[in-house]
């Protein structure tokens, strides 16, 4: 539907607009790689090993200062963790680990050593970290299975992938197992990489899917400058989309009719007025596009502009009120 709309549309627009300069497809590109770069730079900084969680299979290192080796020096003991979650330790036996971060254990260790030590004084160090994978799938650079190994964050894994394509969404989706459901975790990228909201920026779990849709579609057509369509990358506005197509063509479009089409559920198209004017001075809300919309900025003074179009393209509408 949304090919033959671009076709068909396509006839009622001068050819001279149909092209976009290889200036600003340059100009997207760097804006693409401005913000790769952004989500690696923030993936070098994310790194918190404090927030580790231990795991089956690492190897840490605890260190009894109160309790010395034969050389003299605090007592260093290396302890796995087994399978089931546990470390073994002289005079307490086993202690659960799983699921802790070192400080955590450590104060764990603590409380258990004070039955044979006033004030112990004990430190947790993950000399080894387990290895687990998680996949990232759809439009990034480098799509694949990560082996991983410690704590490793969202933008982590989106860095080591290559970073986004030019044609990806700006919300991933991060499919985990829990409590045996499949739980999916929607990330707004625009919030993390641009905003800076490092809650978003969450740890990975293993068997982890990342996955980056490609980003919708929406059509601006008529009387503008660059008529075509475009990637909903991001949230945009429809005074965004119609800059997007380089803006209304003042000196043949009717600025007072432009109007946007938008699919309902049913299939249907419901025609929503779009006052520039009164969105330019703060009467009426500059409101979002939804992918498959179609902006259509008609002719000056050819009310049938509109009603041509549509009819060309069989498909039906609601009229605005």
């Amino acid at each position: 539907m949304a090919s033959g709309l671009c076709l068909a549309l396509a006839a009622c627009v001068p050819a001279r607009y149909a092209a976009v300069a290889p200036a600003e497809e340059e100009q997207a590109a760097r804006e693409l790689e401005a913000f790769n770069e952004t989500l690696a730079l923030m993936a070098a900084r994310s790194d918190a090993p404090g927030d580790y969680r231990i795991g089956p299979e690492d190897l840490l290192e605890v260190t009894l200062f109160d309790i010395e080796d034969t050389s003299g020096e605090p007592r260093m003991i290396p302890a796995r963790v087994s399978n089931s979650g546990y470390i073994t330790l002289p005079y307490v036996g086993k202690i659960r680990a799983q699921g802790m971060t070192p400080l955590e254990l450590e104060d764990a260790l603590k409380q258990a050593f004070r039955r044979y030590i006033r004030d112990p004084q004990i430190t947790v160090f993950v000399r080894e970290y387990r290895s687990y994978r998680v996949s990232v799938v759809g439009y990034v650079n480098q799509p694949g299975v990560l082996e991983l190994k410690g704590r490793k964050t969202l933008l982590e894994a989106l860095a080591m992938a290559g970073g986004v394509s030019d044609d990806a969404g700006r919300e991933v989706r991060v499919s985990r197992e829990a409590g045996g459901q499949v739980q999916t975790i929607l990330i707004d990228l625009d919030r993390l990489a641009r905003d800076g909201d490092m809650s978003l920026n969450i740890a990975l779990l293993p068997g982890d899917v990342i996955n980056v849709p490609r980003a919708g579609t929406f059509f601006v057509e008529g009387e503008v400058n660059k008529p075509g369509a475009y990637p909903l990358i991001e949230k945009t506005t429809v005074t965004q989309a119609l800059a997007t197509a380089g803006g209304p063509d003042f000196k043949l479009a009717k600025i007072g009719g432009i109007t946007l089409f938008r699919k309902k559920e049913n299939g249907e198209r419901v025609a929503i007025p779009v006052d520039l004017e009164a969105i330019r001075s703060g009467r009426a809300d500059d409101f979002l596009v939804a992918e498959d919309d179609v902006i259509l900025v008609p002719l000056s003074g050819a009310k049938y502009f509109v009603d041509r179009v549509m009819g060309r393209l069989g498909f039906g509408f609601t009229a605005p009120l």
